[in-house]
């Protein structure tokens, strides 16, 4: 049985979600589950903005800017730990914000590695939220893989003639 990928395009594209997610979110993973390979150093920084956006998923995103250097040369981020962006209770948002003031002095954590690789909370994570949908994709890879499976299975055979 030749395989069509024409006819399989949104399989592929399902099986392929987890790589675009690892590229898109590769530091939010590595700093919740692999924070033992980042070495981080501490320096002195500089709240530059503090504000609410407003999303459709968190609803409520907190937009907190930082400036800070590096051996004389200037970084900005904007990384406040790994994964969490933001609420859908503004009171949750409000209490980042209010820890981040315009102006405020904070300790900035980069990585030796890449300077301009930097969190303010590096031990605040996204673990739970990573390993759910995790497991909702596999859960999901489980069932097309049944389905290919069951259709397959199911298919009448053509008899000679």
């Amino acid at each position: 049985m030749k395989f069509s990928y024409k006819e399989h395009k949104e399989i592929l594209l399902f099986l392929l979600l987890p790589i675009i997610i690892l590229v898109v979110r590769f530091d939010d993973i590595r700093g919740s589950f692999f924070l033992n390979t980042i070495e981080f150093i501490e320096t002195d920084g500089q709240i530059n903005k503090s504000d609410i956006s407003h999303g459709s998923k968190p609803r409520f995103k907190f937009d907190i800017i930082y400036q800070y250097k590096v051996n004389g040369k200037s970084y900005e981020s904007n990384r406040i730990g790994f994964g969490f962006k933001g609420s859908d209770k503004k009171q949750n948002v409000d209490l980042i914000i209010n820890r981040y003031p315009i102006g405020k002095r904070v300790a900035v954590y980069f990585d030796k590695s890449n300077p301009s690789f930097s969190v303010l909370e590096p031990e605040r994570n996204s673990k739970f939220g990573f390993i759910f949908l995790s497991v909702l994709y596999l859960m999901g890879v489980g069932l097309v893989i049944y389905a290919l499976v069951k259709s397959r299975y199911n298919k009448p055979f053509k008899q000679d003639k």
